[in-house]
């Protein structure tokens, strides 16, 4: 387990001459009323922020009903990123890990003229983050995560991703090759089925919840963060209510898991072309054959790979029960 995305609030910040972005408040041209603002660094400023290439700073200034300003400085940052550990298998970040990530970040806003303590402030986000040799490719476990209702969807940065959770805790799963590939980073040194598995903390009060409030009872309670995500993963994903999922024929599991999709109609046409797939597996045709078959009878390119593709992944997304047991084991060997 590796501890990935941190935000962090500041209780002080002092600005000298800092590399800051200032956004101006708005003024009513008719009023001449000025929004929120707060006096940064002598300027008067709506918003400020700096973009570094791995520490973000920004400063928002918020108007309560009272009527007094809020200013909220914060940090947010990407542990291992900053460790220069981007396209790295990590098999154990510690908690000094975790501390020199922090005094980078503090050395960096220093840099720039932002004097702010990274070990001396509150936790708004942690985190946290499994990567997964698995035995296949991403693509063949979907059938797990699509019968506990996970939602598939298309992210601008980590490509497709199975997602479930709320504001205050997410759990999101990715192909991180496919990921750190978008970025043009190196990873020849990574497995081929490198499957990333993040459960994010993303509210203070759930931090709390959690047995956490600042980054110092982070860094002494580093064990206590291992637990807690066993604990979210069990949650969400190895509960003991799937544990009658391997139970579940593998026909009828994919029956049951495409019937999801939609309307009667469109999922009665796809489980009964998915049960064909299986039945050319279970004879022994292989994707290429398929593909090269349907190419000599005239059929497309982009349409003789796409039922090539689903038939190499026709037998493992119906394989439900072993795939569940592949990734619990993986998953939970690192947290225990």
């Amino acid at each position: 387990m590796l501890v990935d995305t941190l935000v962090i609030a500041f209780e002080h910040v002092d600005y000298r001459e800092p590399n800051l972005t200032i956004e101006p408040p708005a003024i009513n041209a008719v009023t001449g009323e000025i929004s929120s603002h707060a006096d940064i660094a002598g300027v008067r400023a709506k918003k400020a922020y700096l973009n570094l290439d791995r520490v973000h700073f920004t400063a928002n200034t918020k108007r309560l009903p009272s009527g007094s300003m809020l200013l909220k400085e914060y940090v947010q940052f990407s542990a291992p990123k900053i460790l220069g550990l981007d396209g790295v298998r990590v098999m154990d970040f510690t908690a000094d890990d975790l501390c020199d990530a922090l005094s980078m970040v503090r050395d960096s806003l220093k840099d720039n003229g932002i004097i702010a303590d990274a070990f001396n402030g509150k936790l708004w986000r942690v985190d946290t983050a499994c990567d997964i040799d698995a035995e296949y490719p991403f693509a063949g476990y979907g059938s797990v995560f699509d019968a506990m209702d996970y939602r598939l969807s298309a992210d601008a940065h980590l490509g497709s991703t199975y997602r479930t959770g709320n504001k205050s805790v997410q759990w999101c799963i990715y192909d991180k090759r496919a990921e750190l590939e978008t970025r043009n980073q190196d990873t020849s040194g990574l497995p081929d089925n490198f499957i990333r598995f993040e459960y994010r903390i993303r509210k203070p009060s759930r931090i709390k919840r959690a047995g956490f409030s600042d980054v110092t009872s982070l860094i002494d309670g580093y064990d206590k963060l291992k637990s807690e995500t066993l604990r979210g993963w069990c949650d969400a994903l190895f509960s003991d209510r799937w544990g009658g999922y391997s139970d579940i024929s593998t026909s009828w599991l994919e029956m049951l898991t495409i019937s999801a999709g939609g309307g009667s109609v469109r999922w009665v046409d796809k489980a009964i072309k998915q049960l064909g797939f299986m039945k050319l597996k279970q004879d022994g045709v292989k994707p290429k054959q398929l593909q090269n078959y349907l190419l000599d009878n005239g059929v497309s390119h982009v349409t003789a790979k796409k039922y090539a593709d689903a038939l190499r992944f026709a037998g493992l997304s119906a394989d439900g029960a072993r795939l569940y047991d592949e990734l619990k084991n993986k998953l939970t060997a690192q947290l225990v």
